[in-house]
């Protein structure tokens, strides 16, 4: 993640960004020192819960928050990561905290997750063309355009695969016709594509026009594209 960029990037939002980067980095070092798993399959993304050790990562929530925040969470953090890797109601903490909890549950699991993929490299032996991730099977939010491929990126794990240009992640539809794409006159180098079958899109950041950043900072900085692609109703 390149904070710098992003705070470039959004100048106005400076006290914010730069709260985020430090539980952030906080958490991804408290990460590092946990034991990960050697598994002996890639999981379906409905059984991604039995690879997060709750307790453990909410305990480093909890304190990451503390240091950060000066105070204890008034939410149960280990509930709130249940609800996140499942897709389930995230509880709601206090009155001015509603943007904190996403800081600390993301950066929480994501990076458990890339430990376990990095340490579980040999399960993904031919990735290509699917539109999940063939790691830990959540969709991408992104992917990377250049000269003579396409890659999709999870943002969960960190793992990227080859994929077809013209073919829908989520629903596989082919048809010419029924795919498309806009661009947002602020955000260079970025387009949506999107899919009138499913009604999905895709952020897809052009590497032959624009210098790109990791998968996490371009997120990031194109969020007025995901902003314009739901107000046109894609998910």
């Amino acid at each position: 993640m390149d904070w710098e960029v992003i705070i470039n990037a959004y100048p106005e939002d400076a006290a914010g960004i730069e709260k985020a980067r430090q539980i952030y980095s906080a958490v991804v070092e408290a990460v590092q020192k946990l034991e990960v798993p050697g598994i002996d399959c890639t999981l379906p993304v409905e059984n991604i819960a039995t690879l997060i050790p709750s307790a453990e990562l909410a305990d480093i929530c909890k304190g990451v928050w503390k240091e950060v925040l000066g105070k204890d969470p008034d939410v149960d953090i280990e509930q709130a990561l249940g609800a996140f890797v499942s897709g389930g109601s995230i509880p709601e903490p206090e009155q001015g905290a509603e943007d904190l909890l996403p800081m600390f549950l993301r950066p929480v699991v994501s990076s458990y997750l890339r430990r376990v993929r990095e340490k579980n490299k040999e399960l993904v032996s031919s990735p290509q063309g699917q539109g999940k991730c063939p790691f830990c099977g959540m969709y991408p939010r992104l992917c990377f355009d250049s000269e003579s491929s396409r890659d999709l990126h999870c943002l969960m794990c960190g793992q990227e695969w080859r994929f077809q240009r013209v073919k829908c992640p989520f629903c596989g539809n082919s048809d010419h016709t029924t795919l498309g794409y806009f661009e947002v006159e602020s955000v260079e180098g970025i387009r949506v594509y999107f899919c009138s079958e499913c009604k999905h899109y895709i952020k897809i950041i052009d590497t032959k026009t624009r210098l790109a950043h990791d998968a996490e900072t371009e997120d990031i900085l194109s969020l007025a594209l995901d902003v314009a692609a739901q107000e046109e109703g894609y998910l």
